[in-house]
This record gives structure tokens, C-alpha cells and sequence, in this order.
């Protein structure tokens, strides 16, 4: 997987039909992913241990030993690298699926600074399954070593580094990572010359500067702040944005209809006025997400359904994520399926 700047030169253009076999084998391990009547189940249970015995009779993250409600990552974190373990091995070449690894590595480069900053231990705060091991990368910060790192990372951490050194400002760790992640997973996904990967990455980009723009707009924040923070790369361009700053969300919605996120906005604008609560806009914009990714369901074979499945498992351990702590906090079971995202079976 350290191959000379992460993958990023020299990409073949992809060819669906090396994705047959890889297609049937993902089709099959559809069979056994959490279905909705199981997370129906696991919503109903009567206690944290019968939410998590759903989970451990699916043989999630194949972890032997047993395992505590309180310990539920250990299976999400479990599965979710071997979701990739499964698709490296059935896939002829991986590369491209580093796109949604990404984020990860991110996440952890970020532990990684600020802890080195406070002079805290990163390791608790890590995420797995990103495309550099955390113990590695962690190895690499420090050093100050970037062979392996894509170019935009290196660059991140430098900037990262002078930015912090100036100013002190945490929130600069956090703006300048995150926009260098989407540069790389735009990047990949155009070097795939994949329409479909190339959709998604503009939507993901999307959704997140509609979360940003509105954010930056309940908490009163100037439109030369949203500026700062906007992430290049979606549909959507900052002008637009910038444009219905001071519009009702409903007006605004409306004009969204061309990006295909109107009722994501329009949806969620009630209890953004009424309880300045964005849950229902984080549930929108991830529904979103995945009626994108269900359209991979209809192709006989390629790329789309590896990622469909891959992106399917993400939203799976998510709403594993949302059960377990909604029952570990003790929410009734309205709360909690309130907050859950569709599922892809």
C-alpha cells in the first residue's frame, strides 16, 4: 500500500469488467450485512447486551473474545477493517479505494498534531482502516519523515505546523487537514476517470459545505468566515453560497434543487429554527449520500458495486454506532431510530 506518493501518478483508467468476480463476491456479502428488520432488532432490545448480542451473532468484527456493551468499538473498529481486508482480497488492484481511507488518515494525523501540541497521548483518540497504520503515521509526524504521504498531506502538516506556530489557534488544525482530505480524495477519484466515483466525492463535498454554510450561519458567523473554511471541489461553488447567505433556509432550499439537495435543507430547516438542533440535517445530508449509493445496486458488474458495499458497511457501522450508544445512554427506542440513517438492505 506505500507506493511512491500514495498512488497518485499513473493511474490506469479503470475497466468494469476486472470488477466480475469482485462484484459477485459483494453481492454475496450483501446477504450478511445488517438489515434493517436486524437493526429494527436491535433498536426494540430491551437492554445494551441484547443490542450487542445482534451484533455478535452476525460474528461482527470476528472478535473472539467477549466483549462488553461498553466496548462496542472494538467491534466497529473490528468490521471496519475488515470490510477492507475483504476488498483488498477480492480486488485485482486497491488503490482507488484509498479514496475513502483517506479520512481516516486525516482523522489520526490530526490526534497526532494536536497531541503533540499539548503534550497529550494521541493513541486512545486513533481511528483504523486508514491507508498508513496509526502506530506508523504516528512514527512519521513525529520525524517529520512524510515519505509514504501523499503530497497534500505533507503539505498539510508543514502548513499545519507554521500556521499553529503563529497563531495557536486548534481550530486552524481542523480547517487546513480537512480541506488537504478532500483534495486528496478529489484528486483520486478524478485519476480514476470513474463518473460514479467522481460524483460521490462532489456530493460528499457538497453536503459538508451545506453543513458549514449552515453552522457558520446559526452561530452568526460573517460570510467571510464561511470563505475561510469552504472546501473546494463539489458542485456547489462558494459564490452560490455566499449568494443566500442572508436568505431563509427555505428560500435558499429551493435553490438547491439544482444540486439535488432541496429537501435536504427544506427538511431539516424546522427544527433548526424551532430547537437549533442539526440533527435532522446530518441525517438528511447522509441520506442522501446513500440513495447515491444505492444507485450501484442496478449494475451487473464494475467498480460501483465494490464501492456501494464499501460505503453501504460505513453507513452500517454508523447506525451500529448510533444503537449502542443511544442505549448505553439509556434513550427510548423513538430517540434512537429518530437519529438512524436509511439503510442500503
Amino acid at each position: 500500500m506505500h507506493f511512491k506518493e500514495r498512488g497518485l501518478i499513473n493511474l490506469a483508467k479503470i475497466n468494469n469488467r476486472d470488477y466480475v468476480f469482485a462484484t459477485a463476491c459483494v453481492r454475496s456479502g450483501e446477504k450478511n450485512m445488517l438489515s434493517h428488520d436486524k437493526i429494527e432488532k436491535m433498536v426494540e432490545s430491551k437492554s445494551p447486551e441484547d443490542a450487542l448480542k445482534v451484533l455478535t451473532e452476525l460474528e461482527y468484527g470476528a472478535v473472539s473474545e467477549d466483549v462488553s456493551p461498553e466496548e462496542f468499538e472494538k467491534l466497529l473498529t473490528r468490521e471496519h477493517k475488515r470490510t477492507y481486508e475483504f476488498v483488498r482480497s477480492i480486488v485485482h488492484d486497491s488503490k482507488y479505494f484509498n479514496l475513502f481511507l483517506y479520512p481516516s488518515d486525516y482523522h489520526n494525523i490530526k490526534v497526532i498534531l494536536k497531541a503533540e501540541f499539548l503534550g497529550t497521548d494521541p493513541e486512545p483518540f486513533f481511528m483504523g482502516s486508514g491507508t498508513i497504520d496509526p502506530q506508523t503515521l504516528l512514527v512519521m509526524v513525529r520525524d517529520r519523515n512524510f515519505v509514504g504521504m501523499t503530497s497534500n498531506m505533507k503539505d498539510a502538516i508543514e502548513e499545519v505546523l507554521d500556521v499553529f506556530g503563529r497563531t495557536k489557534d486548534p481550530q486552524q488544525v481542523d480547517v487546513i487537514l480537512d480541506k488537504a482530505c478532500y483534495k486528496d480524495m478529489s484528486l483520486l477519484a478524478e485519476q480514476s476517470e470513474n463518473q460514479y466515483l467522481k460524483g460521490y466525492v462532489k456530493l460528499l463535498i457538497d453536503t459538508i459545505n451545506l453543513r458549514i454554510f449552515v453552522r457558520m450561519r446559526q452561530m452568526n458567523k460573517s460570510w467571510d468566515f464561511f470563505s475561510k473554511v469552504f472546501i473546494e471541489g463539489g458542485n456547489i461553488t462558494e459564490k452560490f453560497f455566499i449568494g443566500g447567505y442572508d436568505e431563509p433556509f427555505e428560500s435558499f432550499a429551493e435553490k438547491l434543487g439544482a444540486y439535488g439537495l432541496s429537501e435536504v435543507l427544506s427538511e431539516s430547516a424546522p427544527m433548526l429554527k424551532e430547537k437549533g438542533s442539526f440533527t435532522m440535517l446530518e441525517k438528511m445530508c447522509d441520506n442522501r449520500l446513500m440513495d447515491y449509493v444505492k444507485d450501484s445496486k442496478y449494475k451487473s458488474f464494475g467498480i460501483e458495486a465494490v464501492v456501494g458495499y464499501i460505503l453501504a458497511k460505513e453507513n452500517e457501522i454508523k447506525s451500529a454506532r448510533i444503537i449502542m450508544a443511544g442505549k448505553l445512554a439509556g434513550l427510548p427506542s423513538d430517540r434512537i431510530r429518530e437519529r438512524l440513517r436509511e439503510s442500503y438492505v
